[in-house]
């Protein structure tokens, strides 16, 4: 690919996205990058306003003009630390969860657990402005640094219980008609391994923004997330979407398809 060819990427501001992404500007110096939440990212590619977007798994389900780049994700096998259901009071006496303004796939997730794994003996309530919850849904720089609440229960970690698989939050996507695949698939296949070859020096950049110590964020990058996307997390992937389709959210997507999704591997 030129160098001179301008490459718009939307990414999350999140540390668990700088493996993926810190590097993409080395990789290819005349890439922009285009930050946004993850409610948010999917809209950007699907305005034409960047070439590919780390999206959360919910958004990528709903629609069938996107696809995924073969083998990149942000995935935890097992606790993550980051996406967390914080109780105020015992999981068994939780009736009204607040949800997660800025992720729409973890807010699934939540709701796929109480249903299928928590299975709590009282119907549970969801809402986007649920002041006064019993729970919530925390992701991301926030919840790695969330005080103590009086129940913390890691969802990627009880997913990993339920179902033996990890779990996939968000994937690289780019619409079906990107005519430059290839050239996009390799310079974020790159600057991917140039970060997980570089896990010394993120960890330094997210304990510089997050304000916490730096050992504790590089157990975080190396050992809470990985960044390949392989059969079982394929697999996970395929489970989430079936499980997520029999769930009434209406904050979530109205489209999550029925039929099986084709992932390229």
């Amino acid at each position: 690919m030129s160098v001179t060819q301008k490459r718009r990427f939307c990414i999350l501001p999140y540390a668990n996205a700088l493996p993926l992404v810190h590097f993409l500007q080395q990789v290819d110096p005349a890439a922009e990058l285009v930050y946004r939440t993850p409610r948010s990212a999917v809209g950007a590619l699907l305005e034409g306003a960047v070439d590919a977007a780390i999206v959360p798994v919910v958004d990528f389900f709903q629609h069938p003009g996107l696809a995924m780049i073969p083998g990149l994700g942000i995935c935890a096998d097992g606790d993550v630390t980051s996406v967390l259901l914080r109780c105020h009071r015992p999981l068994s006496q939780v009736r009204v969860i607040e949800l997660d303004l800025e992720s729409r796939t973890s807010n699934m997730l939540v709701r796929v657990l109480m249903r299928d794994h928590f299975r709590p003996a009282h119907p549970v309530e969801y809402g986007l402005h649920a002041y006064g919850a019993d729970a919530s849904v925390c992701i991301g720089d926030r919840a790695l640094r969330a005080a103590p609440a009086a129940e913390t229960y890691d969802l990627a970690g009880e997913w990993k219980k339920m179902t033996g698989l990890p779990f996939v939050f968000a994937v690289w996507v780019v619409r079906r008609s990107c005519r430059h695949l290839e050239d996009v698939s390799t310079m974020l296949r790159n600057a991917k391994e140039l970060g997980c070859q570089s896990l010394g020096i993120l960890a330094q950049v997210a304990a510089e923004r997050l304000g916490l110590p730096e050992d504790r964020c590089r157990d975080y990058l190396e050992r809470c997330l990985h960044y390949d996307v392989g059969p079982r997390e394929a697999q996970a992937i395929e489970l989430f979407r079936r499980l997520a389709a029999e769930v009434r959210d209406p904050d979530a997507p109205k489209t999550l398809s029925p039929a099986p999704l084709q992932i390229r591997m």
